[in-house]
């Protein structure tokens, strides 16, 4: 297998000069193993250049999820329930880069929501990372390149979009969350564990409502709406609280 870095000329390189969109989320309530895999995840986009055309591939650029590659054992979604597996929380890379993207208007070529409600975005801005059956692939659609930079600092994450600004400054873009419906995850299921200490009560897993949604983009000229496009309609599953 040959590779070969793409041809960057110095004008390409010139014309990343603006700002094209940015997104910051937070992880102050995660715990050491979470916040290292959110770290890790983030240098491994960071500094990436797209040309005219190219793809990115958040799958592609983050795995392999193992410990050789700098990843921890921490929380994540599988089959409606909260487990641990290596690289829990890379998810929030690829979220943070999706919000980043949409601020640029760069192309979302695929894009899914996660099975329950994430807590660091609003409804159906978020996007998981699931092998390669749940990826964020993302194409840049301008004539010049787009770098992205990636970092964490204070316990938050933050995207870049650079490129070279072509839309006409008095246009606006702005996101919208519209939650659809709201399902109560019922009471918590509580289950027996001889191992614990007796009067002892942990909780395993907590509940999360079920929720529909959808995304709009909404586009304003000198503050007058002109366009409203629907982009997502997601269903996240309600699932019951867990303890032993």
């Amino acid at each position: 297998i040959m590779e070969t870095e793409p041809e960057i000329t110095t004008e390409d390189l010139a014309s990343i000069q603006d700002v094209l969109g940015t997104a910051t989320t937070s992880f102050s309530s995660s715990g050491a193993a979470r916040s290292t895999n959110v770290s890790v995840g983030a240098s491994k986009i960071n500094g990436r250049v797209l040309m005219p055309g190219e793809v990115l591939s958040g799958y592609e650029c983050l795995q392999p999820f193992t410990s050789a590659n700098g990843y921890k054992g921490a929380a994540s979604y599988a089959n409606g329930q909260v487990v641990d597996s290596i690289g829990g929380g890379v998810c929030q890379v690829s979220t943070t880069l999706y919000n980043a993207a949409l601020q640029a208007e760069l192309e979302i070529v695929e894009r899914q929501n996660h099975s329950m409600i994430v807590t660091y975005v609003d409804p159906s801005r978020d996007a998981a990372i699931a092998g390669t059956y749940k990826d964020l692939k993302i194409t840049n659609n301008y004539s010049t390149p787009i770098y992205i930079e990636a970092y964490t600092s204070g316990r938050k994450l933050t995207f870049t979009c650079y490129g070279q600004e072509t839309r006409p400054a008095n246009r606006e873009v702005e996101y919208i969350s519209e939650t659809i419906s709201r399902t109560d995850p019922g009471a918590p299921i509580e289950r027996v564990n001889n191992s614990l200490a007796p009067g002892t009560r942990r909780r395993v897993s907590s509940g999360h409502v079920g929720i529909k949604s959808r995304l709009w983009k909404v586009v304003k000229v000198d503050g007058v709406e002109t366009e409203r496009t629907l982009l997502n309609t997601d269903t996240y599953n309600a699932s019951k609280a867990v303890y032993e």
